[in-house]
C-alpha cells in the first residue's frame, strides 16, 4: 500500500485552505429584474382596474359553444405543434441535468490474459475508481446551472405561447367556419327567395304589369347568387380541415360534427382586462423576454469566470493483480489550470456577453411597449365590433320592414317590382353585414383574450421544477 508523504501533506492543506478562501471572489454580473413604469389602467376602461390573473382563464367558454368547448379541449391534448413545445421542455431540462458537478467518481475494470510462445500464462485484473472534485471558487458552475434554468424557463413560456397559438387558430378556424355556413344559408335563401322574384315577375310581365327588362334582371340575381354558393361550400370544407389538424387528426376523421350548429358564435362572457402591469405574468413573450434577459446577465459571469484560473482535486484508488502479486494503490493531487495568454480574446467575450445583455434588456422594454399597445388596439377594435352589431341588427330589422311595406304596396299597385327587386336586395346587403361584423366581434374578442395572455396555462400538465432563481419581474401600477 502507498501512503501519502506527512510532509506533502500540510501542503496540500494550504492550497485547499487557500482555494476555499477564493470562495467570496464570485464572478456574478449584477442582476437586477427590468423595471417598466405601467400605468393603472388601460385607456379605454375603467381607471378603477384591478389586477387579474388571466392564466388560467377558460374565455372561449364565454361563446358557449359546447362544440367549440371539444374541439379546445381536443386540440390542448392533441395538437403537434404544442406537443412538440412540451418535449422542448423536457429537452431543457436534461440538458440542465448533463452540466458536470463539482465531484465525479468514474469506476473502471480491467482483466488481461496473455500467453507468450513456451512461457508462463500471465493473468492481469486491475480495478479503479477516478474521483475528480472541481474547486468552484468563481461560481463558474452555479452560473452554468442557473442560465440553464433560465433556458428552462424560457422552455416553459415557449410551451405557453405554443398554446396561446393553438387556441387563437383554432377559434378563428371555427368563427371563419360558422360565418361560412351562416353566409351559405343566407346565400340558399336569398336563392330561394329571388327565384320566387322571378316567377312573380314572370307573371306580372304577362299581365303586361312588368317589362322584360324586369324579367332578365330578377334572373341575373338568381345567377349572381348561384355563383356565390361553390366558393363558400369549398371555404367550409377548408375550414373543417384547418380544424382537423389543429385537433391533431388527419382531415374527415374528426369525430364531431360541424353542420350540426351553423350559428355564428358570438361572445356572452364578462371581458376582465386588469391591468397593463398584468401582461408581465400572462403573457408568454414577456415572460421569454426577462428570462432571456436573466440568461444573458448570467452569460457575462461564465464568460468572466473563463477568465480566472481553475483549480480541481484530482484522485484515485485501485486495486491491481499480475500473476499472484496484488496490491492496493492510491493517489491524490491538486491540478490548476491557468487562462491562455494574451487575455484580449478573453475580454472581448466578456465586452460581448454584456452587449447581448444590454440588448436583451432592451428587447424586454421593447416587448412591453408592443404588448400594451397590441392590447389597447385590441380593445378599440372589440368596442368598435359590439357598436357595429348592434347597429347591423337594427339595419336588418328596418330593412324587413321596408321590404314588408313594398310587398303591401306592390298589391295595390303602389310600388313596382323594382321596388321589390330593391327591398330584397338591401335586406340582403344587411344580412351579409350583420354576418360580417357578428365575425369580426367575435374574432376581436379572441384576439384581445390572446393579446392579455388569457388562457395560456390552461391545461398545463404542474411538473415540479428545481430553479435555482425565482423568474419575478419589477413593476409598478
Amino acid at each position: 500500500m502507498k501512503q501519502m508523504s506527512r510532509r506533502k501533506a500540510p501542503v496540500l492543506g494550504c492550497v485547499l485552505v487557500a482555494t476555499m478562501g477564493l470562495s467570496g471572489c464570485a464572478t456574478d454580473e449584477p442582476y437586477k429584474l427590468p423595471f417598466f413604469k405601467f400605468a393603472k389602467s388601460y385607456s379605454s376602461v375603467s381607471s378603477q382596474a384591478v389586477p387579474v390573473p388571466l392564466a388560467d382563464d377558460t374565455w372561449w367558454m364565454g361563446f358557449k359553444d359546447p362544440v367549440l368547448n371539444t374541439l379546445v379541449e381536443r386540440a390542448l391534448a392533441g395538437n403537434y405543434d404544442l406537443e412538440i413545445a412540451r418535449e422542448k421542455v423536457v429537452e431543457a431540462r436534461a440538458n440542465r441535468d448533463t452540466i458536470p458537478g463539482l465531484l465525479t467518481a468514474t469506476p473502471t475494470a480491467t482483466h488481461r490474459y496473455a500467453q507468450p510462445p513456451g512461457g508462463t500464462a500471465r493473468h492481469s485484473s486491475n480495478a479503479r475508481l477516478n474521483l475528480d472534485w472541481l474547486l468552484d471558487p468563481y461560481g463558474l458552475r452555479r452560473q452554468q446551472v442557473q442560465a440553464a434554468g433560465a433556458r428552462i424557463d424560457i422552455a416553459d413560456a415557449e410551451e405557453d405561447a405554443a398554446r396561446l397559438t393553438v387556441l387563437l387558430n383554432l377559434a378563428n378556424a371555427y368563427v371563419d367556419l360558422r360565418y361560412n355556413q351562416r353566409l351559405l344559408n343566407l346565400r340558399r335563401q336569398q336563392l330561394a327567395s329571388r327565384r320566387n322574384a322571378v316567377t312573380q315577375t314572370k307573371q306580372l310581365f304577362d299581365q303586361r304589369a312588368a317589362t322584360k327588362l324586369d324579367v332578365v334582371q330578377t334572373e341575373a340575381l338568381v345567377a349572381e347568387t348561384q355563383t356565390q354558393i361553390p366558393a363558400l361550400i369549398a371555404a367550409i370544407r377548408a375550414g373543417k380541415a384547418e380544424i382537423a389538424v389543429l385537433t391533431g387528426v388527419a382531415p374527415g376523421r374528426l369525430g364531431v360534427s360541424l353542420d350540426g350548429n351553423a350559428s355564428q358564435p358570438r361572445p356572452s362572457k364578462t371581458l376582465k382586462t386588469g391591468v397593463p402591469a398584468d401582461i408581465l405574468r400572462n403573457r408568454p413573450d414577456m415572460k421569454i423576454a426577462e428570462r432571456s434577459y436573466y440568461e444573458a446577465v448570467t452569460n457575462v459571469g461564465i464568460a468572466r469566470a473563463d477568465m480566472y484560473p481553475s483549480l480541481s482535486l484530482s484522485g484515485m484508488i485501485g486495486y491491481g493483480a499480475t500473476s499472484g502479486a496484488d496490491g492496493l494503490e492510491y493517489s491524490i493531487g491538486p491540478t490548476l489550470n491557468l487562462p491562455s495568454l494574451p487575455m484580449k480574446a478573453d475580454k472581448s467575450r466578456v465586452a460581448a456577453r454584456q452587449s447581448v445583455a444590454r440588448q436583451a434588456y432592451a428587447g424586454w422594454q421593447s416587448a412591453v411597449l408592443r404588448s400594451v399597445s397590441e392590447v389597447e388596439s385590441a380593445l378599440a377594435a372589440y368596442q368598435g365590433s359590439r357598436n357595429a352589431v348592434v347597429e347591423s341588427q337594427r339595419r336588418v330589422r328596418l330593412n324587413r320592414e321596408a321590404r314588408d311595406l313594398t310587398q303591401e304596396l306592390l298589391t295595390r299597385e303602389g310600388a313596382t317590382i323594382r321596388d321589390l327587386i330593391s327591398a330584397e336586395e338591401r335586406i340582403a346587403d344587411a344580412d351579409t353585414a350583420l354576418a360580417d361584423n357578428l365575425r369580426l366581434l367575435a374574432r376581436n374578442y379572441v384576439r384581445l383574450n390572446i393579446a392579455l395572455g388569457a388562457g395560456s396555462q390552461v391545461g398545463e400538465v404542474e411538473e415540479e421544477t428545481v430553479v435555482e432563481v425565482k423568474s419575478a419581474s419589477s413593476v409598478t401600477n
